[in-house]
């Protein structure tokens, strides 16, 4: 029995499942661009560690894609044009680190990121995706301030996961979710892979994970900042999706945070499940411009 004829039985079965290997790049099928396209990167890192603070990127990978925006689809991936570099960070590698992504202090001895080929290949682009772009794009931006000046989308959080089926939203669950499989925990692997996503058409709603993406990302979002709000109400917080802003001293106090389209439903929410008495919570805008930066809370913070 040859694997096409195994493939079509198990297929049938429905005792078992099949996995494909994404397969190469030009073995995708684009659709036929519109009279308009736009150029859009798909990144990546490999970090020392989690933290936004003291961590550092030791991989990075830019993948360039070309899409149709009215459309939403995505028209073509240039491979041959990607970027894959290591860098040497300030410190050595943590063991608990490389036994994820495989990455020695060995390998990145002495390398250094070319900036000057980052920036052309950002510049170039009117859109930066990621997936989980709250860690990707603080992560870069502290390393390469380009990034800073292009608008983002996360293809973990702009895609109602859960709406569609899915009982959690990482990249490699996702796929295989879909019945495909990568080699993952490398940059310019896992940018692939995330392109390719981009590529499928949602189980539910039968649009391409690229249209739902770009609808999310042209929402107006305002960031509603949780101030004061009472240790034990922490596990409420974060089941409904707040993130924690460690603060800035005397210029930013510490507090739980949510990006929303509708913030005068979530401040009737706070007011209801989290403050004792009625309080008029900040209130930012959140242009995609700031979205998932590290820079959200560089701004005035008022209503």
């Amino acid at each position: 029995m040859d694997l096409k004829e195994a493939e079509r039985q198990l297929d049938a079965s429905a005792d078992h499942r099949v996995l494909r290997r994404i397969p190469p790049v030009t073995q995708w099928a684009f659709p036929v661009a519109g009279e308009t396209t736009r150029r859009a990167l798909f990144i990546d890192v490999e970090t020392t560690g989690l933290s936004l603070e003291t961590d550092e990127v030791i991989e990075l990978a830019l993948l360039p894609f070309e899409y149709d925006p009215r459309a939403g689809v995505v028209t073509a991936v240039f491979e041959s044009a990607a970027f894959t570099g290591f860098r040497q960070p300030g410190f050595p590698i943590p063991d608990s680190s490389t036994r994820i992504h495989g990455i020695s202090d060995k390998d990145v001895a002495g390398a250094t990121i070319d900036a000057v080929h980052v920036e052309r290949l950002v510049r170039d682009a009117q859109l930066i995706v990621a997936h989980n772009a709250a860690f990707d794009r603080p992560m870069v931006e502290k390393h390469w301030p380009v990034f800073s000046h292009r608008s983002w989308a996360c293809s973990l959080n702009d895609v109602s996961w859960r709406d569609e089926g899915f009982g959690a939203g990482k990249l490699d669950y996702i796929l295989t979710s879909l019945g495909w499989f990568y080699d993952s925990h490398r940059a310019l692997a896992d940018a692939l892979a995330g392109a390719f996503l981009l590529t499928r058409t949602l189980p539910v709603s039968n649009r391409s994970v690229l249209a739902a993406l770009l609808e999310s990302a042209r929402r107006p979002l305002k960031a509603v900042r949780a101030e004061g709000a009472a240790f034990e109400k922490r596990d409420a917080l974060r089941q409904r999706g707040y993130r924690w802003d460690t603060g800035d001293g005397d210029r930013r106090a510490k507090a739980w945070w949510i990006m929303t389209p509708d913030p005068d439903a979530e401040i009737a929410w706070l007011n209801r499940e989290i403050y004792a008495s009625p309080r008029a919570p900040p209130v930012v805008d959140m242009p995609a411009t700031l979205r998932y930066s590290g820079r959200i809370w560089d701004t005035d913070i008022g209503a």
